[in-house]
């Protein structure tokens, strides 16, 4: 399974920072130019919860989903491929598809399985826009729909082409069209249609037929939705804040015993401050386990690393389906102390080969280790060459390092 690692700060940057009067919610929009009243707010937020679809933060802070953004085939290709943790397969490739194109992996993936073609003359296009008849044959395929020829749809618009794949996802409740009688199949799909077709699909998989992509993708989006409704309430009653003002909106987000547990952390959190006692993301590239999945519980032992601010932690995490979302029931902390990492070397390089990257955007050609930093006797990593880097082996904790003179 590719690996993918989460920022540790997202849901912390999304946070609005506007303070708004006292009213029954604390929740708003995480978005800048996505409104909360909007169609398609809950098919974006969770899309975008799971790094299925991408958010731009700009440098005065705001957050920009694009919802009204045209999808191009390239990118429809990387939110299926995303949302659904395929596993990568590059037997089939495009001219126009190099290897260092951010869909490769993506549309190859998406066209060795048979859910899209390429054009005539051998390209895909990524950057041609998606219609929403194209959309229903990529679904079609990735959520496996039975597709059956000589079929009858209600909307005078599709042709005999079309017709199967929208009968689909018809029948399986996807869409109910533009109208009762229109599909507009020409129409070019927006980020907020694409993610609503997806968000109804995946409401209907079952949790037991998930991967261990997917269970991370449904424990990332719960772990997140929580932590930033937790810093609004923090943003709006900040210094006065009391359980009674989120727990009737936290409890759309997790059950007890958890509701308590968090209710018990968001009391005696800090604002304005590195240690705010809200739930973190896991990192999925350190000891990760499923321990239990079936459609209704999902429960997993991953990993909190140490970031020389705050102290990390091993845990169990349940979620619960409830409706067509997953919410926490149970978070049980296990301190390193007691559980310590033990990563070997071997291991250690698997990681870092990913959060490197991910956390000082250096890109990663060679890494080797060599031996133990002086002064605390961690093990001392050289990057490319030329840059080092300590890593904790029991705590997952990373920093540069600069040697001492």
């Amino acid at each position: 399974m590719k690996k993918v690692f989460a920022s540790l700060v997202i849901g912390v940057v999304l946070a609005s920072s506007i303070v708004m009067e006292a009213d029954a919610s604390v929740k708003q929009s995480i978005y800048s130019d996505l409104s909360m009243n909007n169609t398609f707010y809950e098919a974006v937020y969770s899309m975008n919860m799971k790094e299925v679809l991408e958010a731009e933060y700009t440098n005065e802070g705001k957050v920009l989903i694009d919802s009204a953004g045209i999808v191009t085939r390239g990118e429809a290709a990387f939110m299926l491929y995303m949302l659904l943790g395929m596993e990568p397969d590059t037997n089939k490739s495009f001219p126009d598809v190099k290897p260092d194109s951010p869909y490769y992996e993506a549309v190859s993936t998406i066209a060795s399985l048979g859910y899209v073609n390429g054009f005539e003359d051998g390209t895909f296009r990524p950057e041609v826009e998606l219609t929403r008849s194209q959309m229903t044959r990529i679904l079609s395929g990735a959520f496996n729909y039975s597709v059956n020829t000589n079929v009858t749809v209600p909307f005078t618009d599709v042709n005999e082409r079309w017709a199967p794949y929208v009968d689909a996802v018809y029948r399986n409740g996807v869409t109910k069209g533009v109208t009762a009688t229109s599909f507009a199949p020409d129409k070019k799909l927006t980020r907020g249609e694409m993610s609503a077709f997806m968000h109804r699909a995946y409401k209907k998989v079952n949790g037991s037929t998930y991967n261990d992509f997917e269970v991370m993708n449904s424990v990332n989006e719960a772990t997140r939705k929580t932590r930033i409704l937790m810093i609004q309430g923090l943003e709006k009653y900040f210094p006065n804040q009391k359980a009674v003002d989120i727990k009737g909106d936290l409890s759309e987000l997790v059950m007890e015993p958890y509701l308590s547990q968090a209710l018990k952390g968001y009391e005696t959190s800090c604002y304005n401050c590195d240690s705010a006692n809200v739930v973190p993301d896991f990192q999925f590239g350190l000891p990760y386990k499923v321990v239990a999945k079936t459609d209704s519980i999902l429960k997993v032992d991953a990993t909190v690393p140490s970031n020389g601010i705050n102290s990390g932690h091993r845990a169990t995490i349940e979620i619960v389906r409830s409706g067509d979302s997953w919410k926490i029931k149970s978070y049980i902390v296990r301190s390193f102390k007691e559980n310590p990492l033990k990563l070997t070397i071997e291991q250690a390089i698997d990681y870092l080969s990913f959060a490197i990257p991910l956390y000082y955007q250096n890109e990663v050609n060679s890494i080797q280790h060599t031996g133990k930093e002086p002064r605390f006797g961690l093990d001392l990593f050289l990057v490319n060459g030329k840059d080092q880097y300590i890593f904790n082996v029991n705590t997952g904790e990373l920093t540069d390092y600069y040697p001492v003179n």
